[in-house]
């Protein structure tokens, strides 16, 4: 390992066990606290909350959840929960043993009225329908809400509960399609559950405009007397995560540092901006090490190497939104945009990381003994893959785009438009990836086979998606499109279990009858009997005569698919041909020409006299 991975390699054990330890620390959501007075004694706004949580009904059991079957019982049970979780939080604040023994870390008391106060704010957030909030943001949107709804409920007249349509009104066939708060803009919609009961809930356009209608009231007194409001010290105070004497002390910076801008504090802003830097350095860190990492083996060391990269931005991203949320506690618009933009830059991290880890997996499989690295078998394992891989990628970024609210759906329908157009542009690709199908699936060649494909001899090096690599006599490399290869006529001479041997001996015409049968039968004997030479296949017989020689063929095949090794198995044989040929008196023929010099024997003339009596002149002759 070089010196940069080392630090790298350091570097990474630093921060997953700076994120450990912070996610040990962390607790609760981040909600409203509410702020001492001036003299450190309890508001008086604690026991009205205290007395309304009392006087609001609900239900009973812990696991029940809130009921909303009716406008009424929706209108009761976000007040008693929104009551209650303030209730809770103001305990929670002022515990006398946590004042009184000036700890800084909470005791177990504050800690459960903090869980209390958490699954109240829960429960209240069930009386909204969020479900057009992206699910990112939707504990942040749900909580934000729960705080406005409540104050500005405490600033407007409620009508009486009579007044409230309950079940037996629903029943009647009152609020059919759902009940707006008389004099406001505040609606509830009816929808139904999976047992097909009627529910209420705060409509998403209600909550969408919740702080448009918290801004018109915030100068209105609240009815119930409180001295102070729960969403404005909800905006400035730090996160529940933190110990609640930290928010003590976060109340006595200067007022400046606690001045309210775009729904965040002085003090917000600055630490948004330092914690923002520290991110981008780490980041830089990270990416800056990886780009200077050389290894490109494919080795299970090197694959798993690789997951340290994508595993720390995952890590660094969800330590700063933790900061930003439960120890900042961001609100509002930009806690929104900031969770957005760490969930799209994580579904990219959980995407690279599945590849990568994909690819460690499959360096495992091929480091098998019995796989060779550069076998066709380790090639299709990483193909299968790394296919997988991406398609997997491809579902973790379709679950991230849904989750930050993008209109996936949408998008995947508008593609079909133009899908034949992208199939159109990429139908080169698309063959090329079907050629490379091909050759995985029928195997007419692996990594390292002698092959001949059209007028091309060579060794094949790699075998990839788009193209195959082969190394030609000369030593160059030649790359060959996959969807032209799988078409080619291909010779593997690699995949031979023997070679044949056809030979032409040349004996010369001096050679006897007798001694040409010597010398056919002497190299039958000889390769039958060589354990080399498949016996069944041999034959030697008299070819040809020619001018110049008699044409002996030699024919049998080598138990010897190595070419070189055949060369030399070849060789020996033919060395012992020339003996037995020696031995029996004969020798081989030489290209030549012989050259016969006779005289002809001239014809005799024939005369009239010497014609044999009776016999007839041949026309034109005269008689003698």
């Amino acid at each position: 390992m070089t010196s940069s991975e080392r630090w790298y390699t350091r570097g990474i054990l630093v921060a997953t066990v700076l994120f450990l330890a912070a996610c040990v620390g962390a607790q609760s959501t981040a909600v409203a606290q509410e702020a001492p007075n001036a003299d450190g004694e309890q508001p008086t706004a604690v026991a009205q909350l205290a007395t309304e949580a009392q006087s609001a009904r609900a239900p009973r059991s812990p696991l029940a959840p809130a009921a909303t079957g009716s406008p009424r019982q929706t209108l009761e049970s976000f007040r008693h929960y929104s009551l209650e979780a303030a209730s809770k939080l103001s305990g929670a604040f002022y515990d006398e043993e946590s004042r009184a023994g000036g700890y800084f870390f909470d005791t177990a008391e504050v800690r459960t009225l903090k869980r209390d106060a958490v699954e109240n704010l829960r429960r209240a957030m069930s009386t909204m329908d969020l479900s057009k909030i992206p699910p990112a943001n939707r504990r942040t949107v749900g909580i934000n809400s729960v705080l406005l709804l409540r104050e500005i409920l405490d600033r407007i007249p409620l009508p009486e509960a009579d007044d409230v349509p309950d079940t037996n009104a629903v029943e009647d066939g009152m609020a059919k399609n759902g009940w707006t708060i008389p004099g406001t803009q505040i609606q509830m919609v009816r929808s139904e559950t999976l047992s097909g009961d009627p529910r209420y809930l705060f409509s998403p356009d209600t909550v969408a405009q919740l702080p448009n209608y918290y801004n018109i009231v915030e100068d209105i007194a609240p009815r119930s007397g409180a001295d102070m409001d729960f969403y404005q010290h909800f905006v400035s105070a730090p996160g529940l995560s933190m110990p609640i004497q930290l928010y003590r002390y976060i109340l006595d910076l200067p007022p400046w540092m606690l001045e309210i801008y775009n729904e965040q504090a002085v003090w917000q802003w600055i630490a948004l901006l330092v914690s923002t830097v520290l991110l981008c350095a780490f980041g830089y860190f990270v990416l800056w090490a990886e780009a200077r990492r050389t290894s490109s083996s494919q080795g299970v060391g090197s694959a798993g190497f690789r997951l340290l990269m994508p595993i720390s931005i995952v890590a660094l991203l969800a330590l700063f939104r933790w900061v930003c949320d439960n120890v900042i506690n961001l609100t509002g618009d930009v806690l929104t945009y900031v969770e957005v933009a760490v969930e799209s830059l994580q579904t990219i991290a959980l995407a690279v990381l599945v590849v990568f880890a994909f690819n460690l997996v499959a360096a495992l499989i091929i480091s098998a003994p019995r796989i060779g690295v550069d076998s066709l078998n380790a090639s299709l394992i990483r193909l299968v893959l790394r296919v997988i891989g991406f398609l997997a990628a491809g579902f973790i970024l379709f679950w991230g785009a849904t989750r930050v609210g993008l209109p996936v759906y949408g998008i995947v329908a508008g593609l079909g438009v133009g899908g034949l157009a992208i199939a159109l542009a990429v139908r080169p690709t698309l063959e090329n990836f079907i050629g490379g199908i091909i050759l995985y699936a029928d195997r007419p060649v692996k990594v390292g086979d002698f092959c001949q494909f059209g007028s091309m001899l060579g060794t094949v090096e790699e075998i990839g998606l788009r193209s195959t690599k082969v190394r030609s006599l000369n030593r160059t490399l030649v790359t060959v499109q996959n969807s032209e290869f799988s078409q080619m006529s291909i010779t593997n001479f690699s995949r031979r279990d023997a070679n044949l041997m056809q030979t032409i001996i040349r004996l010369r015409h001096e050679t006897t009858p007798t001694q040409l049968k010597a010398i056919l039968a002497g190299i039958t004997e000889m390769l039958q009997g060589d354990q080399r030479v498949k016996s069944e296949t041999v034959r030697v017989c008299l070819l040809d005569i020619t001018e110049s020689a008699l044409n002996v063929e030699m024919w049998a095949y080598v138990n010897s698919a190595d070419w070189t090794q055949f060369l030399k198995i070849k060789q020996d044989l033919l060395m012992q041909v020339m003996q037995i040929v020696e031995a029996h008196g004969s020798a081989f023929a030489t290209p030549a020409q012989t050259t016969y010099i006779t005289r002809d024997r001239a014809m005799k003339a024939h005369t009239p006299s010497q014609q044999p009596a009776g016999e007839t002149p041949l026309p034109g002759t005269t008689a003698a």
